[in-house]
């Protein structure tokens, strides 16, 4: 019921979308890694923000690129 699967997923927009939200958590641990070492405390304490600010760019990459994909079109 859940896992249907849906004819109208542009992969190439979640593709994009899976690498940019990679891209953002990875230099978001980065850089919160490295801050904790120079300061003694993370740039970002909390986890839950940089888990949903990465959420929301997934979604907000995803619809940006099926604009410009259905544009193409």
């Amino acid at each position: 019921m859940f896992f249907n699967k849906d004819s109208k997923i542009n992969k190439n927009s979640v593709y994009t979308a899976l690498q940019s939200t990679f891209i953002f958590w990875g230099v978001t641990l980065l850089i919160n890694a490295l801050f904790e070492m120079a300061q003694n405390k993370p740039l970002v304490s909390n986890s839950f923000v940089i888990l949903f600010s990465g959420l929301a760019i997934f979604f907000l990459t995803e619809q940006i690129a099926n604009y410009f994909n259905n544009r193409k079109k």
